[in-house]
C-alpha cells in the first residue's frame, strides 16, 4: 500500500482500522522511509 493508500484507509475508513496493523506498518516502514526522505533532503541542499 501507498502513503496516500494508507493515508485514505485511516482517514475514510478510521472505524475499520485495524491500530496493532497500524502500528506494525509504522515500525516497519517509517525508519527507512525517514532514511530515504533524509538523503533526499540532502541531494536537494547540495542542488543549490
Amino acid at each position: 500500500m501507498s502513503i496516500a493508500g494508507m493515508r485514505n484507509v485511516l482517514v475514510h475508513d478510521y472505524f475499520e482500522v485495524d491500530f496493532e496493523t497500524v502500528w506494525l506498518v509504522v515500525a516497519r516502514d517509517l525508519p527507512p522511509l525517514e532514511t530515504a526522505m533524509r538523503a533526499i533532503l540532502v541531494a536537494l541542499d547540495q542542488l543549490g
